[in-house]
């Protein structure tokens, strides 16, 4: 492993995935801690790199004090890097492990800021497209972080077309899987998806490959399963958005923060 990633010093692995890399690495410059997220891809392509430099350039401008900012992006030996603020902590994936199924107050408090950092994201005309436990950090308060809006995209730029998947099966919308069609309530539903996922203490859409889990989104209309303590109220709202019919859904994060605070604090 290089010592060093542009200016940055690297100092540890963080975690992986399939084309990227996330290490502990520090500003000498600022004299700070920073996250550096490495991207690979089996055949380097100039063009992709510079559509992915222009995204990240449009997520730094975001400030919002549950979205995870971008400091800086730049090139090595061909592979795109994004530089990160640093946030100690765990991700809600790992949490979920250890907790299993959450008290309704206690999902609904961490999806709720979630949500309002969607809706900042979205009135900027940015889609996160990859929306999951593993991309929302939970800071040393407690705070929900949301972080990796690195294959976000601008809506304007939505009318060229989708020719490839980009993102995570299990918290894919129904309407990407089967037309390519990304928007706002995109967004929604992968949000829906996660709070339905803290209320049961387990995944709504698993299967032993990608495939198997794509019918099921494409296909199935999810439910809350029995013996899951969720009262009717809040299974409404659940329900409504993860609509498999995005007309059905909420049709913004702002209106579904909305019913969640309703859900709350009821109105007379």
């Amino acid at each position: 492993m290089s010592k060093r990633i542009g200016r940055f010093e690297v100092k540890q692995e963080l975690g992986r995935g399939a084309q990227s890399v996330v290490y502990l690495g520090f500003d000498p410059q600022l004299q700070r801690q920073i996250a550096i997220k490495t991207l690979h891809f089996s055949r380097p392509d100039p063009a992709q790199n510079q559509v992915l430099l222009d995204e990240a350039r449009a997520v730094s401008k975001m400030r919002h004090h549950n979205i995870v900012p971008i400091f800086e992006a730049g090139q090595e030996g061909g592979d795109l890097y994004l530089v990160f603020e640093y946030v100690p902590g765990s991700n809600l994936a790992e949490f979920l492990q250890q907790s299993g199924a959450l008290p309704p107050v206690k999902a609904v408090s961490i999806i709720r800021p979630v949500l309002d950092a969607v809706a900042h994201a979205h009135a900027q005309g940015i889609i996160h497209r990859d929306l999951k436990p593993s991309n929302i950090l939970l800071d040393d308060d407690g705070t929900p972080r949301v972080m990796d809006f690195g294959i976000a995209a601008r809506i304007d730029a939505l009318a060229a077309g989708v020719s490839q998947l980009t993102g995570t099966p299990a918290y894919m919308a129904p309407e990407y899987v089967l037309r390519r069609e990304i928007g706002e309530r995109s967004d929604v539903f992968a949000a829906g998806v996660i709070l339905l996922e803290m209320l049961t203490g387990r995944r709504a859409f698993a299967g032993p490959d990608i495939d198997l889990v794509m019918q099921q989104v494409a296909r199935e209309d999810l439910t809350i399963p029995d013996g899951t303590a969720i009262d009717a109220r809040l299974s409404a709202v659940v329900l409504k958005a993860v609509a498999r019919d995005p007309a059905l859904r909420f049709q913004s994060a702002a209106q579904f923060g909305e019913a969640l605070d309703n859900y709350l604090d009821p109105e007379d």
